[in-house]
């Protein structure tokens, strides 16, 4: 509601989230790479008061006369975006300006990074490059809002969208730098991988021979702890004894249809001579 009888209406704010494009920048790095950059900003106002403050124009531009949304069509916080937009493109370039484009995009010390990383089975963060990394772009929407909240807006994020250099050749230089260490990365996998297949068949294998080991160790007592109880039963039992002096000889004769009793065939004689095991006939 107006509370002043020279207070007059001039223009709706809307306090929703605004999302913009930033017009493309050039600017260089902290190692003197030039950068072509494109990137997104969100903001919103806060502070409507302050921002209807800023925001209006109070007084003609020469002989033009002051002119409001009620006589001519356009975006009704045109010149508070247009600021807003202005200071992200600054904060922004001086982000990108503490940054060596060497350390954000080298595929060579992504390759040594990743040869630093611990074996413990906790997964890395993902190392995109710092100009992507979005705890170092907190700084440059801090370094933006200590600006904005000037005039009641509050920047929610600026989002780098990509970012090249602007020379070709160079360009043409990193991607035959990221091939080869792309390649080497595949080779290091296929060797680890080999490597852990190699010790998870040795491990089989020690474990399946321990196991054989131990089922034959098992056999042999249960043998010999049965021929045991055999012997024991034997020693007990005469009828058993006899029976297997029985078994005993029969397997020491074998398939054989003679025998002869004595040292060697010289003492046959003395044999037949032995009335109790030849009868006379008269």
């Amino acid at each position: 509601l107006l509370t002043h009888r020279n207070h007059k209406f001039e223009k709706f704010l809307s306090l929703k989230i605004q999302t913009d494009n930033l017009a493309r920048i050039e600017v260089m790095t902290g190692d003197n790479v030039l950068m072509l950059t494109d990137a997104t900003v969100n903001w919103k106002i806060t502070d409507p008061w302050l921002a209807a403050r800023n925001a209006a124009e109070t007084m003609g531009q020469g002989e033009k006369p002051v002119t409001t949304d009620a006589n001519k069509k356009q975006d009704s916080i045109a010149k508070l975006r247009n600021d807003v937009l202005k200071q992200a493109s600054a904060s922004l370039s001086s982000f990108i300006g503490t940054v060596n484009y060497s350390d954000s995009f080298s595929p060579i010390a992504q390759v040594q990074q990743a040869a630093k990383a611990p074996v413990t089975g906790v997964p890395m963060p993902c190392q995109g490059g710092f100009l992507f990394d979005t705890e170092r772009m907190d700084s440059a929407v801090s370094h933006a809002n200590s600006i904005t909240a000037r005039y009641g807006v509050d920047i929610i994020s600026i989002n780098i969208i990509s970012a090249k250099p602007a020379d070709s050749d160079l360009m043409n230089s990193l991607a035959l730098g990221a091939v080869a260490a792309a390649e080497a990365q595949k080779l290091e996998t296929a060797a680890q991988g080999k490597a852990k297949a190699v010790s998870i068949e040795a491990e089989a294998n020690a474990k399946a021979q321990l196991v054989a080991a131990k089922a034959e160790a098992a056999c042999v007592e249960m043998m010999a702890s049965a021929q045991r109880n055999a012997a024991d039963q034997l020693s007990t039992s005469e009828v058993a004894v006899e029976l297997a002096k029985i078994e005993s000889t029969g397997k020491a004769l074998g398939g054989s249809s003679s025998m002869f009793f004595g040292v060697d065939a010289a003492h046959l004689g003395s044999v037949f001579a032995n009335p109790n095991l030849v009868q006379k006939k008269l």
